[in-house]
């Protein structure tokens, strides 16, 4: 079940809203209903915008990313509602001067809200690249640590199990001019189990490991 909380704080806040515009005495002048339907909108926006980043089912991380565009959405809804209250006992001011601050409150909230929200997605884009560069080495090293587990003989299990601290200590980041070079140590790793000298396919793993790792090392300068 979606998580309402964020929906019934903008109703409540909704409600009172109206309560405020509605039961204080003041004159329903131009400059009120331009500042009232600014404010409807600024409510708009925020539900809108509450549920992109806080009410849909995600990650927590994503969840905390997108709570910075959250927090100026309801930096919006206060300072518009602000300059409501401002209209609504000024009544003499003129509707241009309404018209003025209220787009101009909108026009850079909307701003801020989709440069925070392009370097939220910026940011997402480069964290799930990483986690791609780093799978290789995971896997490999999962591969190689359940060769060992199904190993009989004692001193090959050694090895494996060596190899596999190895790999778990090789720089996990990874790079496109790398994937020929990964795609044969995988190769390697994977004919250990069936090979008439296993000693030696470890060995060969090893040694691919080393030059992989310098090459990674290489490339980082």
């Amino acid at each position: 079940m979606k998580n309402k909380t964020p929906y019934i704080v903008i109703a409540i806040l909704f409600v009172l809203f109206n309560v405020i515009a509605f039961v204080i005495p003041t004159e329903k002048t131009s400059v009120f209903w331009i500042g009232y339907v600014f404010t409807v909108i600024a409510f708009a926006v925020v539900g809108f915008v509450w549920y992109l980043t806080i009410g849909k089912k995600q990650d927590l991380k994503s969840k905390l990313l997108g709570s910075s565009v959250a927090y100026i959405s309801a930096v919006y809804l206060a300072v518009q509602f602000v300059a409501f209250l401002v209209f609504m006992f000024v009544s003499s001011a003129p509707t241009w001067c309404a018209v003025l601050v209220c787009v101009l409150i909108l026009g850079i909230s909307t701003v801020c809200m989709i440069t925070t929200n392009v370097g939220t997605e910026m940011i997402t884009a480069t964290e799930n690249k990483v986690a791609v560069k780093r799978q290789f080495i995971k896997d490999l090293q999962i591969e190689v640590e359940m060769l060992a587990e199904g190993e009989a003989d004692g001193e090959i299990k050694q090895k494996l199990t060596e190899l596999a601290k190895k790999i778990r200590l090789s720089d996990p980041m990874s790079d496109s001019s790398l994937l020929e070079l990964e795609q044969e140590l995988s190769e390697k790793v994977t004919a250990i189990e069936n090979s008439n000298d296993r000693v030696s396919a470890i060995k060969e793993a090893e040694n691919m490991l080393l030059k992989r790792n310098k090459k990674v090392k290489a490339l980082k300068g």
